[in-house]
């Protein structure tokens, strides 16, 4: 149950931090180039590379917690 928590927030932070990003670098580009640049669906293609990035981390981090 708490790997799905954690997907769902991975998800939920990784579609949050590529939209954030996508808009830096937005106006990043405006600034330098004075035009719009950017990537196509960065927020989805970020949110599906934190879903599968953060059990495999959560896993991790468990199995170095734990007392030996």
């Amino acid at each position: 149950m708490r790997t799905i928590g954690v997907i769902v927030l991975a998800i939920v932070g990784g579609l949050v931090g590529g939209l954030v990003l996508s808009e830096i670098i937005g106006i990043a580009g405006m600034l330098v180039f004075g035009t719009a640049i950017g990537f196509k669906f960065l927020p989805v293609y970020l949110a599906i590379a934190c879903a599968v990035a953060a059990p495999l981390l959560y896993r991790r981090a468990r199995r170095r917690s734990r007392p030996q």
